[in-house]
């Protein structure tokens, strides 16, 4: 059986250590992002949720959104204010907490962001959360630029956790990977339909191979 807290204390371990960090802050916004953004209206605020070390925030910011950016982790948190430290805070605000809790009205966003946030949930219970909370915050009509791991293609040294889907990492932090129609199944059933190609291939990290899941979702209503 999985120790939640004890693994919430590993990966916190991983995600605030200053090399991890620095090496985040460092990182550039990927081009895809910058294409959706370039075709995107600012008809409203963004959330950057998993904001890491901020690269995407800085991009919202710099395309004339108003910024929401949370992360799990305060050495992101910190990161990402760093980065951002040259906007108001009128235009952008950095909070620490989960995913499956945002701290905001339904309905708030026009567009979210969330890369490589979803599979790090602890298990499917809190993957599901994190779905239905997503779906909250979105306006109707509002996109959400989503880029998580799946189950297509799996590390040989990921381990099986203790229900389906659920996957321990060597160190035994666990993650949740879900084939691709089951993904995008329960984004639907939250009420956000895929706009566009859906995108699948494997990266080839240096944790090991991960199957992506990338592609662009709308939010149903006017």
């Amino acid at each position: 059986m999985t120790d939640v807290t004890t693994a919430a204390d590993r990966a916190a371990a991983y995600w605030n250590a200053p090399g991890i960090v620095t090496e985040f802050r460092s990182l550039d916004v990927q081009p895809y992002l910058t294409d959706l953004l370039d075709r995107t209206a600012v008809d409203g605020p963004a959330l950057d949720v998993g904001c890491g070390g901020g690269r995407n925030t800085l991009a919202l910011l710099e395309r004339g959104f108003d910024v929401l950016a949370v992360d799990l982790h305060a050495g992101m948190v910190e990161a990402t204010r760093a980065r951002t430290a040259a906007y108001p805070s009128g235009r952008v605000s950095v909070r620490q907490g989960p995913a499956h809790e945002i701290p905001v009205q339904d309905g708030t966003f026009a567009l979210a962001v969330c890369y490589g946030v979803l599979h790090n949930a602890v298990d499917r219970a809190q993957w599901a959360a994190t779905v239905t909370e997503l779906a909250r915050v979105l306006r109707p009509g509002g996109l959400m630029a989503l880029n998580t791991f799946t189950c297509e293609t799996l590390d040989p040294m990921l381990r099986a956790g203790t229900e389906d889907g659920q996957y321990l990492l060597p160190d035994n932090v666990p993650m949740v990977l879900l084939p691709v129609d089951e993904v995008l199944a329960a984004f639907t059933a939250a009420g956000l339909a895929a706009r566009g190609e859906v995108h699948t291939y494997v990266r080839d990290l240096d944790v090991g191979p991960r199957a992506v899941l990338r592609c662009v979702l709308r939010r149903e209503g006017d």
